[in-house]
């Protein structure tokens, strides 16, 4: 690996020599922010499993029935999946490799990583969910969307200083331009209360390493990261904020039509 940050700059002439090491300074610093954003994600998995845990000893303190604690472990075993998965995704982005897409229902899997967004975000957010009806399946690397969705909720939570109301929304949505025989989209919206974003922030949000925050809190790869996930699931990624009125970012994810698939197992 060091071959290719690190070259040998002895025999170089003095201006060439220069301007190789400033790509190499470059490349680290990448580098460094590459492995900030990892370090960021594998953190929020980490909140989720050790609030689902003090969750789980809650409820056995309590003498709460097992299904309520065998559901509450279900969940964890999940998000160490998670874990897993963006693992696996790290190695397979050195060999350039595709996600793992799957049928999925898609209000199973956000009510999945909402019953536990609650003990991650903090008392302060209440945790809204409107999952609307029929909304139906579509083919995506599940572990993704809930990578997604926890780094879009960890944002909302900071926007709102750690104080407000977090929604989670899916509903259909065909934008009629369609022909009639297309399944459209899945939409999937987390909005917040928070501060919202002014245009230039809103205009940058998708940028790689762009944040508002200070330093040492933020990594500006958590939005990137959401829209690369979308855009290579053959989706769109909107957001509508301005300052004062919090914002809602939405997923369109593509629809799969249930006569096709009624055949495929689904991942929930």
């Amino acid at each position: 690996m060091t071959e290719g940050l690190f070259t040998n700059l002895g025999d170089a002439p003095a201006e060439c020599a220069e301007e190789q090491r400033l790509r190499e300074l470059q490349k680290l610093e990448v580098l460094g922010r590459l492995a900030a954003g990892i370090a960021h994600d594998f953190r929020n998995l980490i909140t989720v499993v050790q609030a689902g845990l003090r969750l789980i000893g809650t409820k056995l303190r309590e003498g709460a029935p097992s299904a309520d604690v065998d559901a509450l472990i279900h969940e964890i075993m999940q998000r160490t999946q998670n874990a897993q998965a963006l693992a696996g995704h790290l190695l397979a982005f050195s060999r350039n490799q595709a996600l793992a897409p799957k049928i999925v229902n898609v209000n199973e899997r956000i009510a999945s990583i909402a019953s536990i967004l609650g003990q991650t975000l903090g008392r302060g957010i209440a945790i809204r969910t409107e999952l609307g009806e029929d909304v139906g399946i579509a083919e995506l690397d599940a572990d993704q969307l809930d990578v997604a969705v926890l780094n879009l909720a960890v944002n909302g939570r900071d926007s709102m200083n750690g104080c407000g109301t977090l929604t989670i929304e899916t509903s259909v949505a065909a934008d009629g331009s369609e022909p009639e025989d297309q399944p459209g989209f899945i939409r999937v919206t987390v909005k917040d209360t928070g501060i919202g974003m002014d245009a230039e922030t809103k205009a940058r949000a998708f940028e790689p390493f762009f944040t508002r925050k200070g330093d040492g809190k933020g990594t500006g790869l958590g939005l990137s990261q959401v829209y690369g996930f979308v855009v290579q699931s053959g989706g769109q990624v909107r957001i509508d904020s301005e300052l004062g009125t919090g914002t809602q970012v939405h997923l369109y994810l593509p629809r799969c039509t249930r006569g096709h698939d009624a055949d495929r197992s689904v991942t929930v």
